[in-house]
């Protein structure tokens, strides 16, 4: 057990170092470190994610990641001049994302009804929370790792 799940973090660090090396490549226009904070959105929510699943809410478990995805997808394009790919990437992730969400409600309102809907409020209301905090770093100016090769004029 603790094997593997030690084995699941040194993967997931290896992952972050070289996501983070890949940022430095300005082609690839900070989607990098997009990946790196959906990747941390969804290690915040995997606990309650578990336990979800565990009571039966598996049309639930995976509501407060998508909730904090649509919050770092929607932090990550404000002030940006993305290029006409990335732009069509984001779209597609967001209304994935927001179709998933509503079909999710309309799944728990139709099941369990005031108490499904109160519980989809919270789950969304802790996804938006996670994803608030994890979006700082691109509402926030954060200095690159490139340095001064990436200034612009």
């Amino acid at each position: 057990m603790w094997r593997r799940t030690y084995g699941k973090i040194a993967i997931f660090i290896v992952v972050v170092v070289l996501l983070l090396a890949l940022d430095t490549v300005r082609a690839l226009e900070g989607l990098p470190l997009l990946v790196v904070a959906l990747a941390l959105a969804l290690f915040a929510t995997e606990r309650l994610s578990v336990w979800l699943k565990a009571h039966e809410r598996v049309g639930l478990a995976l509501l407060p990641f998508m909730m904090a995805a649509l919050v770092l997808l929607l932090a990550f394009c404000h002030g940006r001049n993305l290029s006409q790919g990335a732009l069509l990437l984001i779209t597609i992730a967001v209304v994935f994302d927001i179709l998933l969400a509503a079909l999710a409600f309309i799944g728990e309102a139709s099941k369990r009804g005031a108490r499904g809907i109160l519980e989809f409020i919270g789950l969304a209301g802790i996804g938006i929370a996670v994803g608030l905090v994890l979006s700082l770093v691109f509402v926030v100016e954060v200095g690159r790792l490139g340095g001064m090769s990436l200034a612009e004029p």
